[in-house]
Protein backbone atom coordinates (compact mmCIF):
# COMPACT_ATOMS: atom_id res chain seq x y z
CA UNK A 1 0.00 0.00 0.00
CA UNK A 2 2.36 2.44 0.83
CA UNK A 3 4.22 2.57 -2.55
CA UNK A 4 0.63 2.80 -4.16
CA UNK A 5 -0.81 5.76 -1.88
CA UNK A 6 2.15 8.20 -2.78
CA UNK A 7 1.02 8.68 -6.10
CA UNK A 8 -2.93 9.69 -5.15
CA UNK A 9 -3.48 12.79 -6.29
CA UNK A 10 -4.25 14.93 -3.89
CA UNK A 11 -6.20 17.97 -3.70
CA UNK A 12 -3.63 20.38 -2.76
CA UNK A 13 -1.96 18.99 -6.19
CA UNK A 14 -2.00 21.00 -9.43
CA UNK A 15 -3.64 19.09 -12.03
CA UNK A 16 -5.68 19.76 -15.72
CA UNK A 17 -9.16 19.01 -13.98
CA UNK A 18 -10.37 20.11 -17.15
CA UNK A 19 -12.57 17.73 -19.34
CA UNK A 20 -10.83 16.64 -22.60
CA UNK A 21 -11.63 18.13 -25.97
CA UNK A 22 -13.39 15.93 -28.67
CA UNK A 23 -15.03 15.95 -31.85
CA UNK A 24 -16.95 14.03 -34.23
CA UNK A 25 -18.58 14.38 -37.92
CA UNK A 26 -21.30 12.09 -38.85
CA UNK A 27 -22.56 11.62 -42.53
CA UNK A 28 -26.29 9.55 -42.78
CA UNK A 29 -26.44 10.49 -46.10
CA UNK A 30 -25.02 10.82 -49.64
CA UNK A 31 -22.47 8.99 -51.13
CA UNK A 32 -18.49 11.11 -51.05
CA UNK A 33 -16.65 10.40 -54.38
CA UNK A 34 -12.80 11.58 -55.49
CA UNK A 35 -10.69 10.28 -58.57
CA UNK A 36 -7.76 12.39 -57.73
CA UNK A 37 -4.93 10.18 -57.22
CA UNK A 38 -3.41 12.27 -54.29
CA UNK A 39 -4.45 12.91 -50.98
CA UNK A 40 -7.32 15.68 -51.08
CA UNK A 41 -9.58 16.93 -47.86
CA UNK A 42 -12.87 14.05 -47.70
CA UNK A 43 -15.58 16.39 -48.03
CA UNK A 44 -17.09 17.20 -44.55
CA UNK A 45 -14.65 15.51 -42.32
CA UNK A 46 -13.30 17.94 -40.22
CA UNK A 47 -13.08 18.96 -36.56
CA UNK A 48 -10.97 21.79 -34.56
CA UNK A 49 -10.12 21.13 -31.07
CA UNK A 50 -8.30 23.08 -28.64
CA UNK A 51 -6.16 21.28 -26.31
CA UNK A 52 -3.67 21.00 -24.03
CA UNK A 53 -0.01 19.77 -24.47
CA UNK A 54 -1.79 15.90 -25.20
CA UNK A 55 -2.28 13.28 -27.66
CA UNK A 56 -5.10 13.08 -29.61
CA UNK A 57 -7.04 10.07 -30.40
CA UNK A 58 -8.59 9.84 -33.78
CA UNK A 59 -10.76 7.20 -35.89
CA UNK A 60 -12.63 6.62 -39.15
CA UNK A 61 -15.61 4.23 -39.22
CA UNK A 62 -17.09 3.91 -42.45
CA UNK A 63 -17.89 1.16 -45.90
CA UNK A 64 -16.22 2.30 -49.06
CA UNK A 65 -14.83 0.85 -52.58
CA UNK A 66 -12.96 1.86 -55.88
CA UNK A 67 -15.12 1.23 -58.90
CA UNK A 68 -11.89 -0.32 -60.23
CA UNK A 69 -11.05 -3.81 -59.54
CA UNK A 70 -7.75 -4.38 -57.82
CA UNK A 71 -6.93 -0.62 -57.29
CA UNK A 72 -6.72 1.06 -53.98
CA UNK A 73 -8.63 3.48 -51.86
CA UNK A 74 -6.00 5.27 -49.71
CA UNK A 75 -6.79 7.29 -46.26
CA UNK A 76 -4.76 9.68 -43.64
CA UNK A 77 -5.37 11.78 -41.05
CA UNK A 78 -3.45 14.77 -41.31
CA UNK A 79 -3.30 17.55 -37.94
CA UNK A 80 -2.11 20.97 -38.57
CA UNK A 81 -1.22 20.02 -42.27
CA UNK A 82 0.77 17.09 -41.35
CA UNK A 83 -0.28 13.62 -42.49
CA UNK A 84 -0.32 10.93 -39.39
CA UNK A 85 0.60 7.85 -41.54
CA UNK A 86 3.33 8.70 -43.96
CA UNK A 87 2.82 10.71 -47.37
CA UNK A 88 0.58 8.14 -48.64
CA UNK A 89 -1.28 6.68 -45.17
CA UNK A 90 -3.31 3.58 -45.52
CA UNK A 91 -4.35 1.60 -48.95
CA UNK A 92 -7.21 -0.60 -48.87
CA UNK A 93 -7.39 -2.54 -52.01
CA UNK A 94 -10.64 -3.24 -54.17
CA UNK A 95 -10.58 -7.10 -54.87
CA UNK A 96 -9.12 -7.69 -58.03
CA UNK A 97 -12.23 -9.66 -59.15
CA UNK A 98 -14.76 -7.15 -58.69
CA UNK A 99 -14.80 -2.96 -58.80
CA UNK A 100 -17.47 -1.33 -56.77
CA UNK A 101 -17.26 -3.74 -53.83
CA UNK A 102 -18.44 -2.29 -50.53
CA UNK A 103 -15.78 -2.99 -48.14
CA UNK A 104 -15.00 -1.61 -44.29
CA UNK A 105 -12.12 1.24 -44.68
CA UNK A 106 -12.15 1.82 -40.66
CA UNK A 107 -9.30 2.30 -38.64
CA UNK A 108 -7.85 4.73 -35.72
CA UNK A 109 -4.74 5.86 -34.34
CA UNK A 110 -3.33 8.22 -31.92
CA UNK A 111 -0.56 11.27 -32.23
CA UNK A 112 2.05 12.29 -29.78
CA UNK A 113 1.28 15.18 -27.50
CA UNK A 114 0.65 18.10 -29.38
CA UNK A 115 1.23 21.59 -28.42
CA UNK A 116 -1.35 23.39 -26.29
CA UNK A 117 -3.58 25.10 -28.61
CA UNK A 118 -5.99 25.39 -31.91
CA UNK A 119 -5.95 22.19 -34.13
CA UNK A 120 -7.46 21.66 -37.17
CA UNK A 121 -7.56 17.84 -37.90
CA UNK A 122 -8.80 16.66 -41.53
CA UNK A 123 -9.84 12.99 -42.83
CA UNK A 124 -7.86 12.98 -46.21
CA UNK A 125 -8.33 10.29 -49.41
CA UNK A 126 -7.24 9.30 -53.02
CA UNK A 127 -7.79 6.82 -55.41
CA UNK A 128 -4.26 5.18 -56.98
CA UNK A 129 -7.33 5.21 -60.31
CA UNK A 130 -10.93 5.01 -60.54
CA UNK A 131 -13.29 6.38 -58.33
CA UNK A 132 -13.72 5.96 -54.66
CA UNK A 133 -17.17 6.12 -53.21
CA UNK A 134 -17.67 6.29 -49.56
CA UNK A 135 -21.61 5.65 -49.04
CA UNK A 136 -23.58 7.08 -46.07
CA UNK A 137 -26.92 5.85 -45.25
CA UNK A 138 -29.16 5.81 -42.51
CA UNK A 139 -28.49 2.39 -42.41
CA UNK A 140 -24.68 2.53 -43.32
CA UNK A 141 -23.31 5.89 -42.07
CA UNK A 142 -20.22 7.55 -41.68
CA UNK A 143 -17.91 8.71 -38.75
CA UNK A 144 -14.56 10.48 -38.03
CA UNK A 145 -13.50 11.61 -34.83
CA UNK A 146 -10.82 12.73 -32.66
CA UNK A 147 -10.57 13.26 -28.69
CA UNK A 148 -8.00 14.71 -26.52
CA UNK A 149 -6.26 11.80 -24.06
CA UNK A 150 -5.70 12.99 -20.44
Amino acid sequence: WGRCMSSIIRGSDNFDSTPPSHGRVVRTAGTVTTTSTSLVSFTGASITLTTGANPVAYGVAMVSSNTTAGQNAEYNVSIDGTRQLGTTGLAFQQPASSGSYWLNHSFSGMTSALTAGSHTILLEWSVTAGTGQAVASSDTSQLFYAHEVK
